[in-house]
């Protein structure tokens, strides 16, 4: 193992320094927070000494040898990224075709992470999300098109550019520091643009202006914190304008039993969280939701079926995590529920295509997701390997009744 991810130091500075430095949510320039009194006679000073903590703890967690995991010696380091470590020129020599692929994520990780050291310095309000409707075609569309973001970004650098001194580290620059920016801010909104962008997935899903009166009905498997999130702050509004049309979403999952709040979101009561966009939660599993909500005789107790099954990582690349999934994946086969799924990377991604091919399942569309998180971190495994949400995706037309015989060892 290259680290261990026990505490993640930026989160943690961000939480202690955050009052001080955006009391009204967003970041202020230095010359404005360092006046708060509360941080001291020697703000600046307790500043820059917190980011060297941060800092020395971040290149802790990658002290280890990249090719072999030796922990003492570990002298020599990549001169590109700064991310990863060698024992040795032989164990570097070992590396470099496989270092190769990431090495510039890698750098632009380290970026990220002092960005992630600072509250953020753009409110997300409605008035940045203003701009065309309809379907978002990439990363570059939605922050020129559909979004102020892009021009919130240029303006944001220039407050973040303030701050970089305070990190002693080499200032990237203002151009990198705005891809830093977007970059982090796709790692938000991922995963509402990949709901609405799944509908496209598939021929004759995606909604039209005729069918704008109906309610889109999408359900969330394996759903947890993001998605929680996601719900709660509003963010998922992005759904429904992009589909344009009221969006009900059902966060189906039993680690939603760990957020209590999402109780209040019954499926025969749907929240409405904000305008056309209901939520509903279910905190078990899925197969059981379905006979409880969907196939159910009792009318006081049913809700519609749903357009589309979302399942955001849902790690069936794993023999384990097939085992918990398959009764899910038999159940929405059967009803001829249509299923996307979204994977971290590529080599899960790859992985997950060996283990649904014995299956036999109509797989009409896959790849990388033009609306995957931009936001790529070192995982924690493998120094070579990087991670990002909903990186590729892989879309299961389950509605063709003739391929039913074609699945024959799955039922």
């Amino acid at each position: 193992m290259a680290f261990e991810l026990t505490e993640y130091p930026p989160r943690s500075f961000c939480e202690k320094y955050r009052k001080f430095l955006a009391p009204k949510g967003s970041l202020l320039p230095p010359q404005q927070a360092l006046k708060n009194k509360n941080l001291g006679p020697a703000a600046a000073e307790t500043l820059k000494k917190a980011f060297k903590i941060t800092i020395k703890k971040l290149r802790k967690m990658r002290s280890a040898c990249a090719a072999c995991d030796k922990k003492e010696g570990v002298s020599l380091e990549c001169g590109e990224c700064h991310a990863v470590r060698y024992c040795s020129e032989g164990c570097q020599q070992s590396r470099l075709a496989s270092h190769r692929l990431v090495c510039q994520n890698l750098k632009d990780e380290l970026v990220d992470q002092v960005l992630e050291c600072l509250p953020s310095p753009v409110t997300l309000g409605p008035q940045i999300l203003r701009g065309r409707r309809g379907l978002v075609r990439d990363w570059e569309d939605w922050f020129n098109n559909h979004t102020h973001l892009n021009d919130s970004c240029i303006s944001a650098a220039q407050v973040v550019y303030m701050w970089w001194e305070y990190t002693s580290l080499p200032n990237p620059g203002d151009q990198e520091l705005q891809a830093s920016l977007q970059r982090i801010f796709s790692n938000i909104f991922s995963t509402p643009l990949t709901i609405s962008l799944c509908a496209s997935w598939f021929p004759g899903l995606q909604p039209s202006q005729r069918d704008e009166a109906q309610e889109f009905h999408i359900h969330l498997l394996g759903a947890d914190e993001p998605e929680v999130k996601a719900v709660e702050e509003g963010i998922i509004q992005i759904a429904s304008r992009t589909l344009g049309r009221l969006v009900v979403v059902t966060l189906v999952a039993p680690d939603l039993a760990h957020h209590p709040q999402t109780l209040a979101w019954s499926p025969t009561n749907p929240c409405l969280m904000v305008p056309k966009v209901k939520a509903v939660a279910y905190p078990g599993l899925y197969h059981d939701f379905w006979w409880e909500h969907v196939a159910v005789a009792d009318p006081t107790q049913q809700v519609r079926r749903p357009d589309v099954a979302l399942a955001i990582h849902p790690g069936v690349h794993t023999d384990a995590m097939m085992a918990l999934w398959r009764p899910t994946l038999q159940l929405l086969a059967k009803e001829c529920v249509p299923l996307a799924m979204t994977t971290y990377n590529l080599a899960e991604y790859e992985q997950t295509l060996e283990k649904l091919s014995p299956l036999g399942l109509n797989i009409i569309s896959k790849g990388k997701n033009p609306l995957g998180s931009l936001h790529a971190k070192q995982t924690p495994y493998e120094p070579d390997h990087i991670w990002a949400a909903n990186s590729y995706f892989i879309a299961i037309d389950n509605r063709c009744a003739e391929d039913k015989e074609n699945q024959g060892n799955f039922f």
